[in-house]
């Protein structure tokens, strides 16, 4: 039975007694379910109200669907490669949500997870780099070469367990690889882009014709067209100017190499574009800076635009949003445009930085509406009586020796993804990045999944 059948089972059972939010457990009558928990049950007449329910899934971390009753996991494999680095060797496994049985996949070594093609049959991940000692002649050759900012990108295939390799550009320490067909990706280097094939053919390129430093994020892909020998279409594009503030949202022409500029915010960082719908972070000053330099009354929100970059909606937010590059903290819109997901935090500027409402959410927009629906709060996911979690981390000195620091992992959340039909979406209480020997830090599963 599928996951979301039994969840439809158990809505229309229903449960009798006091319910809490987000604490009680419950058993179901399935046998290939029966040790799973639902973390989040409301009584039928609430059920449409809220609208969702909450599943836990113990000790795995999961990092893409694979399919309606599947996911892909990561699970740690060795310590760091490198003295420099927090982020331990893992390999990924296929994890069946009924029956908690592992495929695994022990002879990848993942530095970095980038993703599962559109027809669930290979994994892309890049390996770690090798460093040498820092200032060292052979740090220095590597430095010269590329090696040294150059990740060797691998491809899996779910089938056959066979690992190749992506010929990629040197220096691709920092490039996004997007898939855009079932052997076809996007290579986003920044100040240029590649649609390559999973052998590293390329199919067409282009430049973002903005300056050295300038960078560029990826919006949006579902208009590019896989024809198999050829690609056509466009993508999407935030276009950031060194040393200023603000985006442009832009489109390039794959065929035609033409840049359009659709939008432009100086408030605005990073888009996200599904289907005919686009979602843009957005923030507003409020007035005059504090004596410390500080706009204390910032407030934060969304821009929901058409895909022709139109603004249909303005969405402020009642608290803070964290922010930035982490593919984490951005809206992430559902695959038909129709909800976005983010976390909200207290907004911690200015004054503000020590404001002890700092406890985040997760929340879901309805992007035709602008509703705003929480789904948990962080601190209801922690166990009671649980210590604070820390991580001892190893950092090179100047001198060549091994300084090692005791660090506090704060509770967080990572890895949200939606599912392919915007039904369900997942999360993960922690992350594998403080996954060492020395961490205290649990790493939890959480499916929510919607009525609709």
């Amino acid at each position: 039975m599928s996951r979301k059948k039994i969840i439809s089972l158990i809505l229309t059972v229903g449960i009798i007694g006091s319910i809490s939010q987000f604490v009680i457990t419950h058993n179901t009558s399935a046998s290939s379910r029966k040790d799973i928990k639902v973390m989040a049950y409301k009584s039928s007449a609430k059920a449409n109200e809220n609208g969702f329910q909450i599943d836990k899934y113990a000790n795995i971390e999961s990092v893409a669907w694979l399919n309606d009753n599947e996911v892909l996991t990561l699970t740690k494999k060795s310590e760091f490669k490198n003295p420099d680095s927090t982020i331990p060797i893992r390999y990924c496994s296929i994890y069946n949500l009924s029956t908690k049985a592992s495929k695994d996949f022990k002879n990848v070594d993942i530095d970095e997870f980038l993703g599962v093609s559109p027809d669930k049959k290979y994994v892309l991940y890049a390996e770690a780099r090798t460093i040498p000692k820092i200032g060292g002649e052979e740090w220095k050759k590597a430095l010269d070469s590329g090696d040294l900012l150059h990740k060797n990108v691998k491809l899996l295939n779910l089938s056959t367990g066979e690992i190749t390799a992506v010929n990629t550009e040197k220096l691709n320490s920092d490039a996004e690889f997007i898939w855009v067909g079932n052997n076809k990706i996007l290579a986003n280097y920044f100040h240029k882009w590649a649609i390559i094939d999973t052998t590293g053919k390329v199919y067409a390129d282009g430049s973002y014709k903005a300056g050295e430093l300038d960078s560029a994020w990826i919006s949006g892909t579902d208009d590019i067209k896989d024809l198999g020998n050829s690609v056509e279409g466009k993508f999407y594009y935030t276009q950031g100017e060194n040393g200023k503030e603000g985006v442009k949202l832009r489109t390039v022409d794959i065929n035609t190499k033409e840049i359009s500029t659709i939008f432009s915010n100086q408030y605005s960082l990073h888009a996200d574009k599904k289907g005919k719908t686009i979602i843009i972070d957005n923030f507003n000053n409020n007035g005059e800076k504090s004596s410390d330099g500080v706009y204390v009354n910032r407030t934060f929100g969304a821009l929901v635009l058409n895909e022709s970059g139109k603004t249909i909606q303005e969405i402020k937010l009642p608290k803070g949003r964290f922010g930035g590059a982490a593919f984490n903290f951005n809206y992430i819109l559902s695959p038909d445009g129709s909800k976005a997901v983010y976390v909200e935090s207290a907004s911690q500027i200015g004054s503000n930085k020590n404001n002890n409402d700092s406890d985040s959410s997760i929340k879901v927009i309805d992007t035709q509406s602008g509703a705003i629906k929480e789904i948990v709060k962080l601190s209801s996911l922690k166990d009671k009586n649980a210590p604070d979690n820390y991580a001892i981390v190893k950092k090179p000195k100047q001198d060549g020796s091994i300084e090692e620091r005791r660090v506090t992992v704060p509770p967080h959340f990572s890895n949200i993804r939606w599912d392919s039909t915007g039904t369900a979406l997942s999360f993960t209480y922690g992350d594998s990045v403080f996954a060492n020997t020395t961490s205290t830090a649990p790493i939890n599963t959480y499916i929510v999944s919607f009525d609709n």
